[in-house]
């Protein structure tokens, strides 16, 4: 593995998830702080949203015939389990981040330019 993989690995999997969830923490820390006590679940669903809204398999459709609330209350249901499930994808992606950050300062501690090229040479070599 060479630096420049390193570092996009790094990059990829640690600080653009740590980034993504600190903005959207930021951005919504008014919508979920009320009185400076921090309601959870909403920091879940409003964090998770990004996160889960695409990985949802079924959305519910309302029908022609309903009416305006009842719409908006069926949309409103969809971004709320899309929330739930974004928030167990970036409490993986954190751990994920967590573990990478650790492999990144391994990589970078025992990587040697002279024995990846030996090891680069042997491989081609095989083909």
């Amino acid at each position: 593995m060479t630096r420049k993989e390193i570092a996009k690995d790094f990059f990829t999997k640690t600080v653009l998830p740590v980034l993504i969830a600190w903005f959207l923490f930021a951005m919504f820390k008014n919508v979920f702080t009320n009185d400076g006590v921090t309601n959870y679940f909403l920091v879940w669903l409003v964090c998770g949203i990004p996160f889960g809204i695409h990985r949802m398999r079924l959305w519910l459709i309302p029908y022609s015939q309903a009416s305006f609330q009842f719409s908006i209350g069926i949309w409103a249901l969809n971004f709320i389990v899309g929330g739930l499930i974004g928030g167990v994808v970036l409490i993986w992606r954190l751990i994920r981040a967590a573990w990478y950050l650790v492999l990144t300062v391994y990589r970078a501690l025992t990587y040697n330019s002279e024995s990846n090229r030996i090891a680069r040479d042997v491989v081609l070599k095989n083909k």
